[in-house]
C-alpha cells in the first residue's frame, strides 16, 4: 500500500489542513510566505514544529516537468510560481512512489495535478473530476493558440476555451 501524501497550497493552510490531515502534509517554502494573517501563521508555525508539516523546496527537473505540463494542458499562463512550486512538490512526491492528494481551490492546479497522476480535493468547493485541456481562441478571427495572449493576427484578446 503507497503511502499518502498531501500537499497543500496557501488556502489549505488558512483552512486548517495542516493541523487536520491525517498524517504529514507537504508545501514548499513559497506556500508559507503566503500564510500572512497572525492566526494561520500560528497554527501552521505549531504545525511545523510538532513534524505534521514538510517543507520541501521543489527541485528545477520537477518545476521544468511541471511547466511542460501545464503549457501542453492551456494552463501555464494561469499558474503563479507558487502553483509551480505546489505542483513541483506533487511531482516530487509522486516519483517517490506516494499517492498525493493536491488540497486547493485552484482549477488550474487542480488540472495540472490531475494530468501529473495525482488526486485533488477542494478546501471550498467541489474538485474537478477529470482533467481538460484547454486553448486559446481569438473571439474576432478564430486563430488559435496554446498560450494566453493576444492574437497575432487582428489584436483581440484570446479566450480559453476546452480544446
Amino acid at each position: 500500500m503507497r503511502r499518502v501524501c498531501v500537499v497543500l497550497d496557501a488556502a489549505g493552510f488558512f483552512a486548517g489542513y495542516a493541523s487536520t490531515a491525517p498524517g504529514r502534509v507537504y508545501a514548499p517554502p513559497s506556500v508559507l510566505a503566503e500564510v500572512r494573517d497572525q492566526r494561520s501563521k500560528q497554527i501552521t508555525a505549531y504545525a511545523i514544529s510538532g513534524g505534521k508539516v514538510a517543507v520541501i523546496e521543489p527541485e528545477q527537473e520537477d518545476v521544468e516537468h511541471v511547466r511542460r505540463i501545464a503549457a501542453a494542458t492551456g494552463d501555464l499562463g494561469r499558474l503563479s510560481p507558487t502553483d509551480i512550486d505546489v505542483l513541483a512538490v506533487t511531482r516530487k512526491l509522486l516519483r517517490e512512489g506516494c499517492r498525493v492528494i493536491v488540497v486547493t481551490d485552484d482549477r488550474a492546479v487542480q488540472n495540472v495535478a490531475l494530468h501529473l497522476g495525482a488526486e485533488v480535493e477542494g478546501v471550498k468547493r467541489p474538485p474537478m473530476r477529470r482533467a481538460r485541456k484547454y486553448l486559446y481562441v481569438c473571439p474576432a478571427c478564430g486563430y488559435r493558440s496554446d498560450k494566453p495572449g493576444t492574437c497575432p493576427v487582428c489584436g483581440t484578446e484570446l479566450r480559453r476555451v476546452r480544446g
